[in-house]
């Protein structure tokens, strides 16, 4: 619910996820992917040390595991640190 709340998709799973966004219309999932990279931009920024995990070279895509590791940060953060 608190990831409702803050406009973000509340996807567990890659699958989750898909169908999640889906359900959505353009402009709604736009602003769910926006919020999204904005938490996981914002946490990056409390601990650089985790910028291994999240980021690849600058301009370059990020792999299926960064992906996957920003996603856990964010969930973390959301049902662990509250």
């Amino acid at each position: 619910m608190q990831m409702m709340d803050s406009g973000i998709v509340p996807a567990l799973t890659g699958d989750e996820l898909n169908e999640m966004l889906n359900s959505l219309n353009d402009a709604d999932q736009r602003k769910a992917k926006r919020k999204f990279r904005k938490m996981w931009r914002n946490l990056l920024k409390k601990d650089p040390s985790l910028k291994n995990l999240m980021l690849e070279s600058k301009g370059s895509d990020p792999s299926r595991e960064q992906k996957r590791n920003r996603a856990v940060l964010v969930i973390y953060n959301f049902f662990m640190l509250d």
